[in-house]
């Protein structure tokens, strides 16, 4: 996946399994580094059609039983900002009774 280092967009991540109870959040960092505490970002679980985000997760080309979203870049006060680079993405979701940390199957490229 590549992005525009200029640019304020959704990134979209095709999850596969059940939906979470509590919440999701990913981490973008430079390979073969672990997230710590701070590295966290809250994401937004897409799980339904009828959620606002539904169809551009869809036509992003990412697959699964539904998707995360994150908003990426410095427009309108965001908190995740990229420098040109390239990205491991990790995903954390939180459930009643796991949370499971996976290294999505996607890397990201800052232009």
């Amino acid at each position: 996946m590549e992005i525009q280092r200029e640019t304020t967009e959704y990134l979209y991540l095709g999850i596969t399994g059940s939906v979470p109870a509590t919440s999701a959040e990913v981490a973008f960092l430079a390979a073969a580094v672990r997230p710590t505490t701070d590295d966290w970002e809250t994401a937004t679980i897409v799980d339904t059609d009828a959620h606002a985000l539904w169809d551009d997760a869809v036509a992003s080309g990412v697959t699964g039983d539904f998707f995360l979203a994150r908003l990426v870049g410095d427009f309108g006060g965001n908190t995740v900002v990229l420098t040109a680079g390239d990205y491991q993405v990790w995903v954390r979701l939180t459930d009643t009774t796991e949370r499971p940390v996976r290294i999505a199957p996607v890397a990201l490229e800052v232009l």
